[in-house]
């Protein structure tokens, strides 16, 4: 039994590892992606306890928290549908705590999903 629990831990890390990884692609996509729209990158996975935003950046004279869902396997929708409400709620107490430290005038929330479709960018989402 010792080597059972030991193949499904490893797995279960190993996998953890691969999504990891994979969310690290699609944010390093969608900041090439940004910065050739004119964005400033501030931050990559800004923390706050319960939750993380992938990137903020600067628009002119608004911060842009950019939430991204990389789905290279998916159809157009597949990453959309992944930023619930509870998600949203957790962005926004992110931004909170963000904006609260870094008062500026404007700010919004962007989602990004990339599939195999391409990429699709949702302003003030």
């Amino acid at each position: 039994m010792k080597g059972f629990f030991a193949r499904l831990f490893s797995r279960a890390g190993t996998q953890r590892e691969t999504v990891y990884h994979k969310g690290l692609e699609g944010e390093k996509q969608a900041e090439r992606y940004l910065r050739r729209q004119g964005y400033r990158v501030l931050h990559r996975r800004y923390r706050y306890p319960g939750s993380e935003i992938d990137l903020i950046c600067r628009e002119g004279n608004t911060v842009v928290f950019v939430e991204v869902k990389y789905r290279p396997e998916g159809v157009r929708g597949d990453g959309f549908s992944a930023v619930t409400e509870d998600k949203m709620r957790r962005i926004r107490r992110c931004a909170d705590d963000y904006m609260g430290a870094n008062p500026v005038l404007n700010a919004r929330i962007d989602l990004i999903e990339i599939t195999s479709e391409g990429l699709e960018h949702i302003r003030n989402a």
